[in-house]
């Protein structure tokens, strides 16, 4: 019996060890501002790689153009790849991969991001991306919604919202309103506003 008690007690801690350490596959994405990168300096620009791993940069940019295959260029003189990359933030925003989003229209639209990847336009317990692609020869704007920290980034529809936002009669009440707003998207911005205790949405 003495033997069994601690074999028991390394069994459950294994097991918690174990479970503490899996993520999902959103979880390491998503930024803190000012994350300490364990050399005693601070960087708000970072990308994370498609193995899952995150490197630090002073300065991070987007670079395109005319027979120039879309890159982020860290600190530099770092060429990244698009293909190298699952999400990453720089001064202006934070955008994932297409690899991320719940959609089967892939986009290659190069503009504000990587090509394909969905820019953060609001932050919260509930969060917001847009993505460019072409409708024909039309460029259009689609939307992603994410809860939480961890939670899959999913096309954005009324039903899903809906959904969303039934824990939160206030912004169920308004996003279901027949209030027009001009352009639709900035309805649901409101609404998530609401949904996010009222507090001010940071744009990345």
């Amino acid at each position: 019996m003495k033997t069994l008690v601690p074999t028991v007690a390394l069994l459950c801690s294994t097991l918690f060890l174990l479970n503490s350490c899996s993520v999902s596959k959103n979880s390491v994405l998503l930024p803190k501002a000012d994350i300490d990168n364990g050399i005693g300096t601070t960087s708000s620009c970072f990308v994370v790689k498609t193995d899952g791993s995150r490197q630090y940069y002073s300065t991070l940019k987007l670079v395109t153009g005319i027979l120039t295959t879309p890159h982020l260029l860290g600190d530099n003189k770092d060429v990244i790849d698009a293909k190298d990359v699952l999400a990453y933030q720089d001064n202006k925003r934070f955008a994932v991969s297409q690899k991320l989003l719940t959609t089967k229209k892939t986009s290659y639209v190069a503009s504000e991001t990587l090509p394909g990847f969905a820019v953060r336009i609001a932050n919260g317990k509930l969060s917001v991306y847009s993505r460019k692609f072409y409708n024909g020869n039309n460029a259009a704007i689609e939307y992603f919604v994410q809860t939480g920290d961890d939670g899959e980034i999913v096309s954005y529809s009324k039903a899903v919202m809906t959904e969303l936002l039934k824990d939160n009669p206030k912004a169920a009440d308004f996003y279901n309103s027949k209030v027009k707003v001009s352009p639709k998207s900035k309805k649901l911005l409101a609404a998530v506003d609401i949904y996010n205790n009222a507090q001010f949405i940071s744009r990345n």
